[in-house]
């Protein structure tokens, strides 16, 4: 009994170590070193699984709040193994105030100047619901 039990915790913790593999730590060090000299506010970790009976894109949404007069910073490192690039965006309500996806051209962060503090969501997805990983880093770059 106690060799199945045992075989079973072993397997469970392969599985877990491999599903995580291809998103870990490496991918947000990444992150946090392209930040560059701006001070570290919050991480995110993205991880979208297709869901074959959904055709529309999936999303995974996180609330920030932001502040008035302050210039932020908004990267995002995308896992090795996915088959797009994940776009992020950011919304105040149903407006699109900024995103790394601008005219049809990907880039891996953007820099934003808060008009008026309140919250804000940071929208992560992949082009037609595709699965991917990513990690994502907000810091404070200067405040006015």
């Amino acid at each position: 009994m106690k060799k199945i039990l045992f075989s079973l915790l072993m397997l469970f913790g392969m599985f877990s170590f491999s599903s995580s593999a291809q998103c870990g730590d490496d991918i947000l060090k990444q992150a946090l070193k392209e930040m560059g000299d701006s001070q570290y506010i919050r991480d995110f970790s993205v991880e979208l699984i297709k869901d074959k009976k959904d055709t529309k894109t999936g999303y995974v949404r996180f609330s920030v709040v932001l502040n008035s007069k302050t210039q932020y910073k908004f990267n995002v490192v995308n896992g090795p193994a996915n088959p797009q690039q994940v776009v992020m965006q950011l919304f105040d309500g149903d407006a699109l105030k900024a995103s790394n996806l601008y005219k049809g051209k990907m880039y891996s962060e953007f820099e934003w100047v808060c008009g008026k503090t309140g919250v804000y969501n940071i929208r992560f997805s992949f082009k037609g619901g595709e699965e991917g990983c990513a990690k994502s880093v907000l810091a404070l770059v200067k405040q006015f």
